[in-house]
């Protein structure tokens, strides 16, 4: 099949996948973007990449992540990998990547789909914020004690040490008594 690079999906079809995407509707978005590839004569690469809503900047991982729809996360990453379409720390227009999404509505079971596949933790939004300090701003406590203690890329590649959000994400907890709480809570309820 001939492959076209195509910048821009007209508004209309970027809407209805972001919908799809935010609803969680992974067959209707996988059949969507198959047809779009197929009519426009590109790959479902092409298609994920141009889906960004303009004003915005959100993608589709965005919208997926900020649900927690993990099968559609799923789906999504499936078709990138054998496309190399998505970036999983695409900025939208705050500076949010699809993890900090996730993280601040304390959609765990996503966090770690992200993170596993390659999101990094450590990028930080316009106002300078992390993910951790996403999650721990909406009081998503189990969420972003899993980011500093099970999370990647919370050290930095320079000297292996904690990069400077996460230290003061630690701190913050460590101050409140709380990481070792919400730790433990997190093991009671992974044993119950």
């Amino acid at each position: 099949m001939p492959t076209t690079t195509i910048s821009t999906l007209n508004a209309d079809q970027t809407d209805d996948l972001l919908f799809l995407a935010r609803l969680g509707e992974t067959a209707d978005l996988k059949a969507d973007v198959g047809f779009l590839a197929k009519s426009l004569s590109t790959t479902s690469g092409t298609i994920l990449s141009a889906a960004v809503d303009k004003n915005s900047g959100n993608g589709l991982l965005h919208m997926a992540a900020a649900n927690g729809h993990t099968d559609t996360l799923k789906e999504l990453l499936s078709l990138s990998v054998s496309n190399q379409a998505l970036s999983l720390n695409l900025q939208n227009s705050s500076g949010n990547t699809p993890l900090h999404w996730a993280a601040l509505n304390g959609h765990l079971p996503a966090v770690k789909l992200l993170i596993e596949a390659g999101a990094d933790p450590t990028v930080m939004n316009k106002a300078g914020k992390d993910a951790v300090y996403e999650a721990e701003a909406n009081e998503k406590n189990e969420l972003a004690a899993w980011l500093l203690t099970e999370g990647k890329g919370l050290e930095s590649a320079v000297g292996g040490s904690e990069n400077q959000a996460a230290v003061g994400a630690r701190e913050r907890f460590d101050d409140e008594g709380q990481l070792e709480e919400v730790m433990k809570e997190g093991a009671a309820e992974a044993q119950s």
